[in-house]
């Protein structure tokens, strides 16, 4: 029952998170009220506009992200969808380590399934495990310090995992090759 409590509140948390940035940040600014100035007819130009800023631009992307999973992110290529799905895990599995707490066990149900939360107590249970397993095969059961994607993806397909994009993920300096199953199918070594 805690386990399901804390999952839930992580759940509820990242969901307060993007409602009040979609309250706060996504809101265009009020417009100012008219204010009569003098000025002269040659300088009735309007201001340039402001470029968008790094941040603005990240916090956007992160949105979308975090939009595209929570709301089963539908639209878009399997590549898209992919990509979306190993975002999400590796930044869970940066954040959770190997704490036991709550972005570990959503690497795990991004891992397993593609969601950030799975309902089902046994499942969550065989996510942990298996994602236990994922990590000691290339001895990576411990913290990760960084990781980076590599832009391009390859789409394959084989008996075993059905149509799968591929990844080169660099953890900690070291490149790996892994698998995204289109269905929710767990996240697989390729070498």
């Amino acid at each position: 029952m805690k386990l399901f409590l804390q999952i839930l509140g992580f759940v509820l948390m990242i969901v307060a998170l993007v409602l009040a940035k979609r309250r706060f940040l996504d809101k265009p600014p009020a417009e100012p009220a008219a204010i009569e100035t003098t000025t002269s007819k040659a300088d009735s130009s309007p201001p340039p506009a402001q470029p968008a800023t790094a941040s603005e631009t990240e916090e956007g992307r992160i949105a979308t992200l975090l939009n595209r999973v929570f709301h089963g992110g539908n639209s878009g290529t399997p590549e898209d969808k992919a990509r979306i799905r190993m975002k999400a895990f590796m930044q869970a599995w940066k954040e959770g380590g190997t704490s036991l707490g709550d972005a570990e066990q959503a690497a795990a149900c991004l891992w397993s399934r593609g969601k950030i939360f799975i309902p089902d107590r046994d499942e969550i249970q065989d996510a942990y495990n298996g994602f236990t397993k994922f990590r000691r095969d290339k001895d990576l059961y411990t913290t990760i310090k960084e990781y980076a994607i590599a832009d391009t993806i390859d789409r394959a397909h084989d008996e075993a995992h059905g149509d799968y994009s591929t990844f080169a993920v660099t953890i900690d300096g070291k490149t790996y090759l892994m698998g995204v199953p289109d269905k929710s199918n767990p996240i697989f070594w390729i070498r």
